[in-house]
C-alpha cells in the first residue's frame, strides 16, 4: 500500500482533493495538520490522482510505500454523528449518544463507513425526504450505508444495487449486521417494471448521465433523485443534462 501525504493551503484546495480522491480506488483519507494523507492499494490509481492535483497546481508532499494499513485502519474509521444516527465502525467499543439510532458499518479497504462528504450529504437528503412506506432503490450501494439509513427512515421496500462483487458482499453482512429485514441486497434491478418513490446514487458523474434513461423509467411521477459524488466544477454539467425531464431542487 502507499500513502500520499498532499499540503493545502485553503479550504478550497482542501475540497478539492477530498472530492477527487474518491474518484479512484482508494483505501481512505484523513485530515491532520493541514496536511490530507491518503491510501492507496494501486500505483496506477495513485498516479491518476497525482494528475488531477497535478491540473490545479497541487503536488504531493511525500509518497510512502508498504504502509500497512492494519496499522491505520483503527485511526481512519471514527464513529459518524447525522442525527437521529450514530454510524459507528464495528469495532467501535465506546458509546452510543442518547436518543442516536445505532447503525453499525464494518469498513473495508474498497468502502469505508460513510465519512465521505457525498455520502453524508446523501444521508442528510434521505432524512429530509424520506417518508415512512416509500419503495427506495440505492443505486451504487457500496457497504449499504444508505439502504440501512432508508430501512431505518421507515423505507418499506428498500434495494441496495451495486455491480461490484465485493460491495455486494459487504453489503449484505452490514444489512445482516444492522438486523434489516426489509432490503435486497442485488447486482441488479430484477423487474423492469419496478418504479420507485425515491433513488439515491453516489457514483461517478459520467456514470450517472449515462444512467438518466433508466432513472426517468423506474421513479413513480414526482419521484425523487438524489445524486452525488459529483465535484464543484461538475454541478453545471449534471444540471443540464437532467434539468429536462426532473425538477431541480
Amino acid at each position: 500500500m502507499w500513502q500520499a501525504i498532499v499540503d493545502f493551503i485553503n479550504e478550497e484546495e482542501k475540497d478539492y482533493i477530498l472530492n477527487t480522491v474518491y474518484l479512484f480506488d482508494t483505501g481512505g483519507i484523513w485530515e491532520k495538520d493541514r496536511q490530507l494523507i491518503a491510501y492507496f492499494n494501486d500505483t496506477q490509481e495513485l498516479e491518476k490522482f497525482r494528475e488531477c492535483l497535478k491540473n490545479k497546481k497541487i503536488f504531493f508532499k511525500k509518497v510512502r510505500e508498504n504502509i500497512k494499513w492494519n496499522s491505520i485502519w483503527h485511526k481512519f474509521h471514527k464513529p459518524i454523528s447525522i442525527k437521529p444516527f450514530f454510524i459507528i465502525p464495528a469495532f467501535y467499543k465506546g458509546g452510543i449518544p442518547r436518543g442516536y439510532k445505532k447503525i453499525v458499518i464494518n469498513p473495508s479497504f474498497a468502502f469505508g463507513t460513510g465519512s465521505h462528504a457525498t455520502t453524508k450529504i446523501c444521508i442528510k437528503f434521505l432524512i429530509k425526504y424520506m417518508k415512512k412506506g416509500m419503495k427506495i432503490l440505492d443505486l451504487g450501494t457500496g457497504t449499504g450505508i444508505l439502504a440501512i439509513v432508508a430501512e431505518k427512515l421507515g423505507g418499506d421496500e428498500v434495494y441496495a444495487v451495486d455491480i461490484d462483487s465485493l460491495a455486494i458482499k459487504e453489503a449484505t453482512r452490514n444489512v445482516k449486521r444492522n438486523r434489516c429485514k426489509r432490503i435486497i441486497v442485488t447486482d441488479k434491478v430484477e423487474n423492469k417494471n419496478s418504479f420507485f418513490d425515491l433513488c439515491v446514487s453516489n457514483i461517478l458523474l459520467d456514470e450517472l448521465i449515462k444512467l438518466k434513461p433508466f432513472f426517468v423509467s423506474i421513479l413513480i411521477k414526482r419521484g425523487i433523485l438524489v445524486l452525488s459524488g459529483i465535484l464543484e466544477e461538475q454541478k453545471v454539467e449534471i444540471i443540464n443534462n437532467f434539468k429536462d425531464s426532473f425538477r431541480i431542487l
